[in-house]
């Protein structure tokens, strides 16, 4: 059967939007009406890979600069694709970027337990000399198995630290935007979130289901807060952020403990939470203390890029 390859054009979403239900390895970052919410700051050239006339992959990507990137604005940017078609879709894409006049292309890879068949893309783009351009090293926590959290985290529940926490679950992004996730970002990094709180707020509107934000107080003070984005069973952790007394309670671990009870309890797989890497890519060791003390186990997370000019 041939295969061919069609540059997605805005006329497509709502055919691109149904097959991401239909595939084996889509989540909610890849519908348009998440990916375009910031179209105005990425030049889309994402893909639509057809078998006949099935359409059997897609590709978010963006260039720049005469480079192909799948995708900087979404964390992760892999083929998407239907059942028993990862290989072929693979193949195809890697033809398109041999006969393209891209100076270079770059796929930033999710972690292996999003799916079973993330090795195979991993596998197909170093035989076709990709080379590893970054690596992260991400944490993640088995909901499958029995939590492992360490005593040095559970403490509270047995000193009294955690007395009278009260988590809220809802869209209550302001809040944690504005007296905890902002204020805690400038004064510890000098940076602010990649949403902006209208963004934020703007994309959860359009995907309630998927964006839930979990706020915790103690007598009305908000002490912390986590943006949780769902993709399928696994739960990642977006944002994460305490005020100075939520630190001193350790009031985000109290929100990490209490999810992953919960999301366990419901069936998800796996926490995702996130990165422990600076910004020169070195280990940040006590956040990685902070998580690995949850229980969470570590996992390197490859950017993979190939020169071909």
């Amino acid at each position: 059967m041939s295969i061919t390859i069609k540059k997605y054009q805005p006329e497509n979403a709502t055919h691109w939007n149904a097959f991401l239900k239909k595939s084996i390895n889509g989540t909610f970052l890849f519908d348009r009406s998440f990916m375009d919410y910031h179209s105005d700051r990425f030049d889309d050239h994402s893909l639509m890979i057809y078998e006949e006339d099935q359409l059997i992959g897609i590709v978010p990507a963006h260039t720049k600069e005469n480079c192909f990137y799948s995708h900087r604005g979404l964390t992760y940017g892999i083929p998407v694709v239907l059942e028993n078609k990862t290989r072929a879709v693979i193949v195809a894409v890697l033809e398109y970027l041999d006969n393209s006049a891209f100076a270079k292309a770059e796929f930033n890879l999710t972690p292996q337990h999003y799916h079973k068949d993330n090795y195979i893309l991993s596998s197909k783009l170093v035989e076709n000399g990709f080379k590893i351009g970054r690596i992260l090293h991400n944490m993640s926590v088995d909901l499958k198995a029995n939590l492992n959290i360490s005593s040095k985290k559970s403490i509270g529940y047995r000193n009294g630290k955690f007395e009278n926490l009260k988590i809220e679950r809802g869209a209550d992004f302001k809040s944690f935007w504005e007296l905890v996730l902002v204020p805690s970002l400038r004064a510890r990094h000098n940076s602010m979130p990649v949403h902006s709180l209208e963004e934020i707020e703007l994309v959860a509107s359009r995907f309630p289901n998927h964006i839930i934000q979990h706020n915790v107080y103690r007598d009305q003070e908000l002490l912390a807060g986590i943006t949780f984005f769902i993709k399928g069973k696994v739960i990642k952790s977006q944002y994460a952020a305490s005020s100075p007394a939520g630190m001193k309670t350790d009031a985000v671990g109290y929100i990490y403990m209490e999810a992953m009870k919960e999301y366990k309890h419901i069936g998800y797989h796996v926490m995702d939470l996130g990165p422990v890497n600076t910004s020169d890519g070195s280990i940040n060791e006590g956040l990685y203390r902070f998580k690995k003390q949850l229980g969470s186990e570590m996992e390197e997370v490859l950017r993979l890029e190939k020169a071909y000019k």
